[in-house]
């Protein structure tokens, strides 16, 4: 009988190495998922994990007529490099933020951005971020409105790489994504929804840089 490691009892990948900066971008369709679900005005919004601007890019498809700021502590060549976001003093506040934050300061993210916001914050996370004492706190003080959990199983691109360059494949996640979201003046109790893998579809005229680990198949 095979024995399961906690990782795999988890939901992990025993497979994989820790990806360094924990630098898990968001697939394409998880975001186009995101904006047939959940409604935003055309206004500002901050991006501050853009990575290679794997959701930037569709906010910027999506509300053409928007101020979309996009930030990253590590320089990859998109947006603006080196702004530690939990550090970072803003003179304004936006009307969204928007992204895929490192598991491990994700609260610190989320209290941020609720602190530099006006309408909603908007967080890509794995399910079990509802479960913990240590953040009990926080959603009892917080305005989470709705988790739209993901019916499909989501993949995020580790690493920024959609397939594993040396299977070719997709790297099979087994875990379970949502995007949470607190909105501003919202006094209720938080709601769950559901994604159905049909709404991930990402429109035909849409293009995310692809490249040669991508083929046309990868995208329908």
């Amino acid at each position: 009988m095979t024995k399961l490691k906690g990782t795999s009892l988890a939901g992990g990948t025993v497979n994989y190495k820790r990806i360094e900066n924990d630098y898990y971008a968001t697939d394409p369709g998880s975001t186009f998922a995101l904006f047939n679900v959940e409604k935003f005005d055309s206004t500002s919004f901050l991006e501050p994990c853009c990575g290679e601007g794997h959701i930037s890019k569709i906010i910027e498809y999506k509300f053409k007529n928007s101020t979309v700021d996009s930030t990253d502590l590590i320089d990859r060549g998109y947006g603006i490099g080196g702004i530690d976001f939990l550090k970072q003093e803003y003179d304004k506040k936006y009307d969204y933020v928007i992204t895929n934050p490192p598991y491990k300061l994700a609260q610190e993210f989320i209290e941020k951005s609720l602190s530099i916001t006006n309408k909603k914050v908007v967080m890509f996370l794995k399910i079990q971020f509802l479960e913990g004492i240590g953040r009990y706190k926080m959603f009892k003080n917080t305005p989470l409105k709705t988790v739209h959990v993901f019916s499909g199983r989501q993949d995020p691109w580790r690493n920024g790489e959609p397939k594993n360059p040396k299977t070719g494949k997709k790297w099979g996640s087994t875990m379970c994504f949502a995007w949470f979201v607190w909105e501003h003046g919202y006094e209720g109790d938080p709601v769950i929804k559901w994604i159905h893998p049909n709404q991930c579809k990402i429109d035909d005229d849409f293009i995310f840089n692809k490249n040669e680990n991508i083929d046309d198949d990868f995208w329908t």
